[in-house]
């Protein structure tokens, strides 16, 4: 909780951010066709479903906020109507704060007007003035799929205000007088509030600020009062901090269902995007990522990918690019009318600095770790393996599948080849030069698999250098097993 008095040059300096059209960009950002559709969004009031908001489209049909629904069908043919999740605005509003960290550590939730406020006057000198970074807020929140408006000023309640009109106001003594030639409706007072102000005259914010007080609180009620006082920042406002959660969780609605794999990766780009912002902001990373699928046709039919990395990473572009490895082999049974993306565990972060001039002995085993990810990706987790060694005499029992990145705990052996066959293969030996041997291996009478060979180093007649051994028993001949590279 903060206790906040804005001071005149050093105090703090706070940056909001709204979302007026929040709950259609949760119903649209999932799909950028629909841009040229209209699209409106519904909900209930006392006088039955009404609508909350629309795209331009539908606007340039005649469609407006607070029109009734019904009015609305009449106006436009082929207009798609989605009812309000408000559970989904607050979820969204929450992920929007933990994303905002990244550009500040003081930042506050005011889900009822469905905005942001984060302190940027101890960033000023990383991310430049506050209107430099809220042109960069911007632009990033719309590659994300979110519209805003922003403002700033010495407190929170007048960069709400400000925010209503795009004014940044930096200097705390002329709050006031820049805050009063403000029309009377910026006020974040109730509806019955600004009509009995409208009522006894009142028509901008200076009026009000001219008002005694006391006077003030007996006519309109003490809380009328407290919020000026909280305004002009001649009261400390209390503001209750934000905490990001270790964790990550968003999902996109699809208007138009997702028939092919290809068609998920633009909604795709967009949680990712949100996703990499709120792991940058908590300096975390991930190292595996959840992604499941509804379908249109059945409400209990849905999907889930697993897609796995070698090493922690928040990078959106190496994340991106295991998405479309993973999506190119996908298979859809059905359209997708819905996606959700899920991080359940952020870990420590670690930055490498890599050498200008590759002088890291290490350098030659960082390329492996996208190598492996990319083809589990693209061929499955069980599909790529490494191999650890096994403390056995036997050649085909002298090794195990492994995890990759595991360690291989295995010592090398240049007497014997690295790849061998599946099965021995019967030979004859007359048909080999024998180059080295033989090796006695005599083992395997306590699991049943009991086995006594002589093994020999042999080139072929082509000049391959092949691995052979004559068995004793259980099946006297000549084998071959392995072949050296």
């Amino acid at each position: 909780m903060w206790a906040l008095r804005p001071e005149s040059k050093t105090g703090p300096l706070w940056l909001a951010l709204q979302f007026p059209h929040l709950s259609l960009d949760l119903a649209s950002r999932g799909d950028h066709r629909y841009q040229g559709r209209a699209l409106a969004i519904s909900d209930r009031g006392r006088r039955g479903q009404h609508i909350l908001d629309c795209n331009p489209t539908a606007e340039r049909a005649g469609i407006r906020p607070g029109m009734p629904v019904n009015a609305a069908l009449g106006l436009a043919e082929g207009l798609c109507l989605c009812p309000r999740d408000a559970g989904a605005e607050h979820a969204a509003i929450e992920r929007l704060a933990s994303w905002c960290y990244q550009y500040s550590s003081r930042v506050a939730l005011l889900p009822r007007r469905r905005a942001l406020v984060l302190e940027t006057g101890a960033s000023q000198r990383l991310f430049g003035s506050s209107e430099a970074l809220a042109q960069r807020l911007g632009n990033e929140l719309l590659h994300m799929g979110y519209h805003m408006r922003s403002g700033s000023a010495p407190t929170p309640e007048a960069a709400q205000m400000a925010a209503r009109h795009g004014l940044h106001l930096s200097c705390a003594t002329k709050l006031q007088r820049q805050l009063g030639r403000l029309p009377l409706d910026s006020l974040y007072l109730a509806p019955e509030q600004l009509s009995t102000l409208r009522k006894m005259g009142f028509t901008t914010v200076s009026e009000i600020f001219r008002l005694p007080r006391k006077a003030l609180a007996r006519r309109m009620g003490p809380a009328v009062a407290d919020y000026l006082d909280r305004l002009s920042g001649s009261r400390p406002e209390a503001l209750e901090s934000w905490h990001p959660p270790e964790r990550f969780c968003a999902a996109l609605d699809l208007i138009s269902e997702a028939s092919g794999s290809q068609a998920l990766l633009f909604p795709l780009k967009r949680l990712v995007a949100e996703l990499c912002g709120v792991l940058r902001a908590a300096d975390r990373g991930i190292q595996a990522l959840h992604i499941r699928l509804q379908f249109a046709r059945g409400e209990d039919r849905q999907a889930s990918l697993g897609l796995g990395m070698q090493q922690v990473t928040r990078s959106e572009a190496r994340i991106l690019l295991l998405l479309r490895e993973r999506l190119e082999r996908l298979r859809l049974p059905a359209p997708v009318c819905r996606i959700s993306l899920k991080a359940s565990q952020f870990l420590p972060f670690e930055i490498r600095q890599d050498s200008l001039f590759r002088e890291d002995p290490d350098f030659a085993t960082q390329a492996v770790g996208p190598l492996l990810e990319r083809l589990q990706a693209r061929l499955g987790s069980g599909a790529v393996h490494g191999l650890s060694g096994v403390e056995d005499h036997r050649p085909e029992y002298s090794w195990a599948l492994r995890e990759p990145g595991e360690p291989a705990h295995c010592t090398g052996m240049p007497q014997r080849p690295v790849w061998l066959f599946a099965k021995p293969q019967r030979c004859r030996i007359e048909d080999y030069r024998v180059l080295a041997g033989p090796e006695r291996i005599e083992a395997g009478w306590w699991d049943g698999h009991d086995c006594r060979r002589d093994y020999f180093v042999v080139r072929d007649r082509k000049g391959g250098t092949l691995w052979a051994f004559r068995e004793y028993k259980p099946q006297p001949g000549w084998y071959l097993q392995g072949m050296f590279s």
